[in-house]
C-alpha cells in the first residue's frame, strides 16, 4: 500500500488538515494517509495530553484516513527519522511517504538526521501558500539540494485548495472568545467547547 503520513501536534485538528490529507489522497493516489499525533514535541513546545489530543484527531478520520498511535503508544519524544525507520521495517510490504507542510521547511535543517530523511525516505511538500512558482527554490535551499530528486514529491497543482488554518490560530480565537465554526469539524468544535480547551 502507498501511505502518506501526515504528522504533528493536532492541538487541535483542523479543516486545514484534512484538507491536506484529502487532496494528497487524491492527487497522488495514496491507499491511505496516517494522521499521526505526537506523543512530546521535538521542540519542548508545550501541548494538550496526548489522550486529548489523539481523542479529537480521531473525529477526522474516514474515507481511508485513519489514525496511527504509534507514537502515542511509543510515548517521549518520537524524531521523525526515528518513526520512518520503524514503520518501515514494521510494514515492509508498504511504501511511506512523509507530508511536509511547506510552512515546516526552513525548520527541516532542524530535524535529527535531516539528511538521511532527505536522502532516503519519500517525502510530499504540500504548499502552505500561494507562492507556487517559487516553491521549488525554496526547497532547494531549505534541503541543501540542486536539484529536486525523484524522492521528493511538490504538490504544485493549480486546483489545490490552500489555507493558512493553524492550531495556534484556533486556539488564539478561542481564548479571544471568537468563533471557531468552518475552521474546525463540528464534533471537534464540540469536543473543544464539552472539554473546555484552550480557554
Amino acid at each position: 500500500m502507498k501511505i502518506a503520513i501526515l504528522g504533528g501536534s493536532f492541538d487541535p485538528p483542523h479543516l486545514g488538515h484534512l484538507l491536506i490529507a484529502q487532496q494528497v489522497k487524491e492527487y497522488l493516489l495514496m491507499d491511505q494517509i496516517w494522521l499521526l499525533p505526537n506523543h512530546e514535541h521535538a521542540f519542548d513546545k508545550i501541548m494538550s495530553p496526548a489522550k486529548t489530543r489523539l481523542e479529537m484527531t480521531n473525529l477526522l478520520t474516514g474515507n481511508n484516513i485513519v489514525i496511527s498511535e504509534y507514537e502515542i503508544k511509543k510515548k517521549g519524544i518520537s524524531y521523525t527519522i526515528d518513526t520512518l525507520r520503524s514503520l518501515t521495517k514494521q510494514y515492509p510490504n508498504n511504501i511511506f511517504y512523509w507530508v511536509l507542510g511547506s510552512d515546516q521547511i526552513n525548520e527541516f535543517q532542524k530535524y535529527k538526521d535531516w539528511e538521511e530523511i532527505r536522502d532516503i525516505y519519500n517525502m510530499i511538500i504540500f504548499p502552505r501558500e500561494n507562492a507556487l512558482d517559487t516553491l521549488d527554490d525554496k526547497i532547494k535551499k531549505a534541503f541543501n539540494l540542486k536539484v529536486i530528486p525523484k524522492n521528493i514529491t511538490i504538490l504544485q497543482n493549480k486546483d489545490l485548495a490552500l489555507t493558512n488554518i493553524s492550531s495556534s490560530m484556533i486556539r488564539n480565537r478561542i481564548k479571544k472568545g471568537l468563533s471557531i465554526n468552518n475552521l474546525v469539524l463540528k464534533e471537534v468544535e464540540e469536543y473543544i467547547k464539552n472539554n473546555k480547551l484552550y480557554i
